[in-house]
């Protein structure tokens, strides 16, 4: 035998060898198959539905898809128990499935039996060791989501399972993780433990709540765990979430959510809280009220923030007494830099005032400066002319 024979036939072993093992180290086999199809397969074959939920914009998919699923440790695990497919959520029969289990966040990992009914889900990247224990903790029934939930309804309460069943919602984005957590911390002697500062800084959401209080209090501690921004967001996420999911709260009970939760600046965001409260309610009178209380207590030195003010007192204002107290911001806006919209705010109040000529000169020195500054000149030209009027 010639030494290329030699040479082709060591090939041809070496390929018969490794192809088997080749071919079946392919990971997760996803069938092309349709949601109902899916259910009738599981039911024939004993198995439990795996489903891939994601979109086509969802960039951790693709990459699970391209770097997790293909994973030879998942190939036989995964084949013996499930149906595995992939379903767009925002196409097709994917929208439906989407609306039924509550899939509103990619990728969501999804178990479900034969029936439909949902076992256990995950929601976000998961790398191959992680998704292979996900898929045997979807498999055991006092383990996963559905049979802890069973557990809860039945009563268990004790600690260590509260904080299992915690966890699992977490990982599942369930929409009443919040409630159970503070319900949870309740009943806890002690907050300052790290399970239960991750559920106050994850779960949080109430802030006439104990564990916010305790965020609040021991924010350094907290900041120090996670960092300084995001504790900050986690902190005016939690009163935007309250004020979105109580529209009607009266004006009071604003104040009052402003002081618990920025203690330190609680009295002057309540104030400034209060001009918009009574501008979106159409009050001039309470809004100039409020405005001047503001100011007074809380002095700016932004000139932008001045000239706001002033132009929103020439255009809502009508008594004397408080536009000269707006004029006074003017001023104040222009001596700190002075532009030409800024003087245009005090010309609009000179001239509501009915002082025509000190209202011709802010308004000429308005229309110099928009001149220089290359603005549009159409305002400053108006009230110019307003000024000029007779009457």
């Amino acid at each position: 035998m010639s030494a290329i024979s030699r040479f082709l036939w060591s090939f041809l072993i070496i390929c018969c060898f490794f192809y088997p093992a080749h071919f079946l180290a392919q990971g997760i086999s996803f069938r092309p198959i349709t949601w109902d199809e899916a259910l009738r397969q599981a039911n024939a074959e004993g198995k439990m539905i795996f489903l891939d939920a994601v979109t086509s914009w969802c960039g951790p998919c693709r990459i699970m898809g391209r770097e997790v699923f293909p994973d030879p440790m998942l190939t036989e695990f995964f084949d013996r128990h499930f149906v595995s497919i992939k379903l767009d959520m925002e196409k097709a029969e994917g929208i439906d499935v989407s609306n039924k289990y509550k899939v509103w966040v990619y990728p969501t990992l999804l178990f479900v039996d034969s029936s439909g009914k949902l076992w256990h889900r995950v929601v976000g990247y998961q790398s191959a060791p992680e998704l292979l224990s996900m898929a045997k903790t979807a498999l055991d029934p006092a383990n996963n989501l559905a049979g802890l939930e069973m557990q809860y309804a039945a009563g268990n309460r004790k600690r260590d399972f509260m904080l299992q069943l915690l966890k699992a919602k977490t990982l599942a984005y369930d929409e009443n993780t919040g409630q159970l957590a503070n319900d949870f911390l309740k009943t806890e002697d002690s907050l300052d433990t790290p399970e239960n500062m991750d559920l106050i800084y994850q779960h949080v959401d109430d802030p006439y709540s104990r564990g916010f209080r305790f965020l609040l209090k021991n924010r350094a501690d907290f900041e120090e765990k996670y960092g300084k921004r995001p504790v900050k967001i986690k902190i005016e996420s939690v009163f935007e979430a309250y004020m979105a999911a109580h529209p009607g709260l009266q004006l009071g009970e604003i104040q009052r959510l402003y002081g618990t939760i920025y203690p330190e600046r609680g009295e002057e965001l309540a104030s400034r809280y209060r001009l918009q409260f009574y501008r979106q309610q159409k009050d001039p009178v309470q809004f100039a009220l409020a405005a001047i209380d503001h100011y007074q207590r809380f002095p700016s030195e932004d000139p932008e923030e001045l000239n706001e003010i002033a132009w929103l007192f020439s255009e809502e204002v009508d008594d004397p007494k408080q536009l000269h107290t707006a004029l006074d911001w003017a001023n104040k806006a222009v001596a700190k830099h002075e532009t030409a919209y800024y003087q245009y705010t005090l010309g609009k109040l000179w001239l509501k005032l009915g002082k025509k000529k000190a209202a011709r000169v802010a308004a000429e020195r308005a229309l110099e400066l928009a001149k220089a500054e290359g603005e549009d000149t159409m305002l400053m030209e108006d009230l110019l002319e307003a000024t000029l009027k007779k009457g």
